[in-house]
């Protein structure tokens, strides 16, 4: 038989009939698109677009089988081609048989080299000297776009090391027309390149654009080579002197004048996008990953230290370095690369290709592969490079720079530049991100960098960059915000200065600091609020600091990671010697091993490092009351703050006031959708009539949104209906009466226009949260004295753990079981905390849930969509005042098809995702509707099953519910993906199987121990571990029957609870892991 019979098939996604598969393909974002379909039909596949055939290879054995040069070549096609009115026969778009192409690249390979690039260190230096000057200046409520200062950076040091041209882009408020028209140029060329030719032809006014910005470029490099050759400059260091005068050792010829210019554009296009991009992926791993930040910034400080940065250090600075390679290696700036084979030939040994094929090579997935980089490939780890590493990869395993002839001619160059960009600002600055619950999306362009990605910097302490960089600097000025208020809050100029610190995710400390902020004033003082992260290296000493910090599963929030690592790496010193602190912390009791860990670490390290507490730490548990430890813990900071301080200036009475008045007439015109959500399904499973009733939902997901199975869907819902009548019933106002809220600080409650009552209670604060001691005894205060006696009796502690906080009474309830309490409606709005999102788990995967459609304008658009699996929360109230409705579960069971909800996607923190090897076997516990990301990892092995050559590992599915035939959630497609071999279903029943009541195992626990000789087979085979449901129930007992069974195979080894306790600990971040809620 011949080559092509005893090939295997490429796997391809079901074509059409005239589009091919067209509608596979968002044209705007080749990247995403391919790592989508890579994810489904694995390390090769196939798409028909345009007539042409397209092979993508995703895998290190096909990508790596492509850079044999004999047998595969690099084309010149599609963009690269439309480039070429700019860049002509430059080395980027030139062909490899191109007598230019050879003439260049010989002329210039020796000033690449190691020497040739050091002698630029001094222009390299002068331009990130302007840069970091200039983030200083600005200080440190600056936010710093990354594409656009990496992109000046890059850009500048490649005019100034090249061609010894300044464009000076950090000294403009935008940037260099030369930048503005290559981009232009860049957009267009793509468009063409997707275009058809007849369209192309028809769009005149677009084309006569591109032509004068090319023109304008060109003249530019004409007018630089002009001057150069006028007032020649031989002990230049730059390029230029060796673009004009050298020559080829083989042909003896210099370069011609038109492809000198070429040259110069194709270096300030290729090297710019590329050094750009890979620093900003580079700062947002780093700070994604506090600790490997660290790592980087200390080996920064043991080789330079503050002192200046040399040539020398270079070779020094290991991990930053790798850090970069890592950086390139996990998402690199350029996506995708093309080859063509030279004749018929089998990839890999077995996929038949011909010359006509169209190959392209997926280098994210190329450099994910588990079977070079290991069952770690989707982490950011540098030091899988360290130690020999990158020595010992295979043949061509890191290629982010190209490979063979046509490989990126200005490697060296670009290494330089980013180690000493890196070095530099690590050196002089905190880095934090402006938004630290940023999830990375990608801008694609002819390359492609972070979308959006913004960061801010702070001067490290003792560090002065004006000094270290041998540069003068400005005084930074920071504009003092207090001085004024928009929201007319009293402001106190002779109060004393009061630092609050605070990590948050789900927004309640955040409201806990605000609150500290709002207050403040009254006690004398004036608060500055910030993230922990923001505090790192930089905690004041002349005033008094509250930290206050959760605890998600014994994990920091995002934007206190870094602080938490800095604090852990602190050296056990007087560090923080003179630092005045109080800590508060929140946690959830369900998991007691955590409980509280990330704030008493906090004030353990501050204790060691010498920090003296001023006010005894204070901790709440966010299951049962968030409102009455806060407030007696937070009544205590204030006396113990204005003791230590001296403070005797009178307490003020707080002065929130309301206006209601009649309502106006206005229309609004909808803004943009981003950010919402579209409702397509909606439907009920079940449930109800054994437990609580559950129900489907189907989202399409917002313009550029993306997930993975096991990450979360937060939505940020409106509040009960009825609860919100009762409330306007209760202060006599009516839904269409307008408010004007004024004397308050809490961003949530304050309106710069009027609003609607109904809207701001809707939609805004909290209003199921139980009553407080504190809010009871306000409450009192504007009551008769018969009532006051009475409420003054369920303050007390027992009267209170048992009445209000056991039935968990709302403000509300008190007022409406004490009518004569004349509590003002501004009073009760002030106790009232900002409404927070809700998260659910996604199940659902992307890779079942993807299409690319035609959106308004005509233009291709990916469609993504999820689902999630809710319970609904709907119970006769303990407090006894009509029913309990959950906030978000009841809105969500409101939504119709078509309705739009304001949410997003957040990454679950642990590694709750499958394993990059589909062959290693998965063990799933869960119960009710923990369920959900279970189904997602079930949807996305039948997809992978479905379109890949591979065999999937054994998945077990303990699945815990009530009766078989009322919640046995999913049962039929349950039951079809068993058939398929999916996986192996191990359902219980805790009341009615379908064999009748009390027949097999009642809960999923008892089954696993039956089990247990199955399943430590698995675990041994590498099985990772995944539960969901209950923390108090499921999320104990199946930690309680793994190490039961963990116990029970060391028996002869003398070990006991503590023993296993801290195995279990050891397995938890790899291979069991657990997303369990109340």
């Amino acid at each position: 038989m011949g080559m092509k019979e005893d090939s295997v098939p490429i796997p391809q996604p079901p074509p059409s009939l005239f589009r091919g598969n067209l509608g596979d393909i968002d044209p705007s974002n080749m990247p995403e698109s391919s790592w989508a379909l890579a994810e489904t039909y694995g390390e090769i596949f196939k798409l028909q677009i345009a007539g042409r055939s397209i092979v993508m290879c995703n895998s290190y054995e096909t990508v790596n089988d492509t850079f044999d040069w004999d047998r595969f070549e690099k084309p010149i096609m599609g963009v690269f081609v439309e480039l070429r009115s700019l860049l002509g026969d430059g080395l980027f778009t030139s062909r490899s048989d191109e007598k230019a192409w050879g003439v260049a690249h010989r002329i210039l390979m020796p000033v690449f080299g190691p020497m040739g690039i050091r002698k630029m260190w001094d222009g390299m230096m002068d331009i990130i000297s302007q840069l970091v000057l200039r983030w200083d200046r600005l200080g440190p409520q600056n936010e710093i776009l990354c594409s656009d200062d990496f992109t000046r950076l890059a850009f500048d040091v490649i005019g100034l090391c090249a061609f010894g041209y300044r464009f000076n882009n950090f000294y403009r408020e935008g940037t260099h027309p030369f930048v503005n028209q290559m981009t232009d140029v860049l957009v267009e060329s793509g468009k063409r390149s997707n275009r058809l030719s007849l369209e192309n032809k028809l769009r005149i006014f677009s084309a006569q654009k591109n032509q004068a910005n090319v023109k304008a470029m060109h003249d530019l490099c004409d007018e630089i080579l002009e001057e150069r050759i006028k007032n020649p400059q031989p002990n230049s260091t730059d390029l230029l002197n060796t673009l004009l005068y050298s020559k080829d050792p083989q042909t003896g010829e210099t370069m011609s004048r038109e492809n000198v210019r070429f040259n110069m554009c194709t270096f300030l296009v290729a090297g710019h996008e590329t050094t750009g991009g890979t620093l900003g992926f580079l700062f947002y791993h780093l700070l994604k990953n506090p600790e490997k930040y660290m790592k980087a910034m200390q080996e920064v400080d043991e080789v330079v230290g503050e002192g200046p940065f040399t040539v020398d250090h270079l070779p020094k600075l290991v991990y930053v370095k790798y850090a970069i390679y890592e950086a390139l290696r996990f998402m690199g700036p350029i996506a995708l690369n093309h080859k063509h084979a030279l004749k018929p030939t089998l990839i890999a040994g077995k996929y038949y290709v011909e010359p006509s094929d169209l190959i392209m090579l997926n280098l994210k997935s190329f450099m994910h592969d588990p079977k070079v980089w290991g069952p770690d490939a989707n982490e950011y780890r540098p030091e899988r490079f360290l130690n020999g590493g990158y020595e010992n990869l295979p043949p061509n395993a890191f290629k982010a720079f190209g490979d063979g002839p046509r490989a990126c001619i200005g490697r060296a160059f670009a290494e330089q530049e980013m180690i000493m960009a890196v070095t530099v600002i690590l050196q002089n600055f905190q880095v934090e991100m402006a938004d630290a619950s940023y999830n990375l999306w990608v801008q694609p362009t002819l390359t492609i960098k972070p979308g959006d990605f913004r960061i801010k910097v702070r001067r490290r302490p003792g560090r002065n960059p004006a000094s270290s960089l041998g540069a003068q600097c400005a005084p930074i000025i920071h504009e003092d915000k207090g001085k004024t208020s928009k929201d007319n809050a009293p402001v106190i100029y002779e109060a004393k200065p009061l630092t609050v610190l605070y990590g948050s995710n789900s927004g309640t400390c955040k409201s806990y600091a605000e609150e500290i902020q709002s207050d403040s004033p009254r006690y004398g003082f004036k608060a500055t609020i910030g993230t922990l992260d923001s505090a790192t290296e930089n905690i004041p000493r002349d005033q008094p600091v509250v930290l206050i910090a959760p605890s998600y599963e014994g994990k920091p929030a995002d934007n206190a990671k870094k602080f938490c690592q800095w604090l852990e790496n602190a050296a056990t010193s007087e560090q923080l010697k003179d630092v005045s602190y109080a800590v508060f912390g929140a946690g959830n009791s369900d998991w007691a091993q955590t409980f509280h860990r990330v704030p008493k670490l906090i004030d353990e390290n501050f204790e060691k490092l010498g920090a003296v507490r001023f006010s005894n730490t204070g901790f709440v548990d966010v299951k049962y009351d968030v409102v009455g430890p806060w407030e007696t813990w937070k009544d205590a900071m204030f006396r113990d703050i204005r003791k230590a301080s001296g403070t005797t200036t009178a307490i003020s009475g707080e002065e929130i006031q309301v206006e209601v008045t009649a309502p106006k007439f206005v229309s609004h015109l909808g803004g943009s959708q981003i950010g919402y959500g579209v409702v397509k399904v909606n439907k009920d499973l079940g449930g109800g009539e054994v437990g609580l009733s559950k129900k489907h939902m189907e989202v399409e997901l917002p313009p550029g949104s993306t997930y993975r199975s096991g990450d979360y869907f937060v939505v940020l819902p409106f509040n009960n209906i009825g609860t919100v009548k009762r409330i306007l019933r209760r202060f006599n106002l009516s839904a269409a009466d307008e408010i004007i809220v004024k004397g308050t600080r809490k961003a949530f409650l304050s309106t710069d226009t009027p609003i609607s009552v109904f809207d701001l209670l809707m939609t805004r604060a909290e209003l199921g949260t139980p009553a407080s001691q504190k809010q009871i005894q306000i409450i009192a205060d504007h009551a008769p004295e018969e009532t006051r006696h009475k409420l003054s009796a369920l303050m007390q502690n027992d009267t209170f753990e048992r009445e209000v906080a056991g039935k968990r009474m709302t403000v509300l309830d008190i007022l409406e079981d004490n009518l004569d309490a004349a509590l003002p409606f501004a009073k009760y709005l002030n106790m009232l905390k900002p409404l927070t999102p809700r998260q659910y788990s996604v199940s659902s995967s992307p890779l079942a849930n993807s299409a690319v459609v035609q959106s308004a304008d005509g233009t291709p658009t990916q469609k993504l969509t999820l689902s999630i699996t809710y319970d609904i929360h709907e119970k006769p109230s303990l407090s006894g005042h009509g029913e309990f409705c959950g906030t978000a579960s009841t809105f969500l069971a409101r939504q119709e098809p078509g309705e739009k909800l304001r949410c997003f996607i957040r990454p679950t923190n642990v590694n709750f995702h499958l394993p990059m090897d589909p062959s290693l076997p998965i063990i799933m516990i869960c119960a009710g509707s923990g369920l959900a990301p279970m189904r997602g990892f079930i949807q996305e092995r039948a997809v992978i099953k479905a379109n890949r050559n591979t065999a999937l590992g054994p998945a077990l599915l303990y699945f815990g519910c009530r009766d078989h035939q009322r919640d046995f959630i999913y049962s039929d497609e349950l039951k079809k993906w068993e058939k398929d071999g999916i996986i192996s279903l191990r359902p219980c029943f805790s009341q009615c199987g379908p064999d009748g009541a009390g027949k097999g195992p009642k809960y999923v626990p008892d089954r696993i121990w039956e089990e247990r000789e199955e399943l430590s087979k698995l675990f041994s085979g590498g099985a990772k571990i995944f539960v969901c449901g209950s923390a108090k129930k499921l999320g104990k007992s199946a930690a309680d029957v793994c190490k039961k069974i963990w116990l029970e195979q060391h028996k002869d080894k003398g070990v006991g609870e503590k023993e296993a306790e801290e195995w279990l600990e050891s397995v938890k971040e790899d291979r069991y892991v657990s997303d369990t809620f109340e």
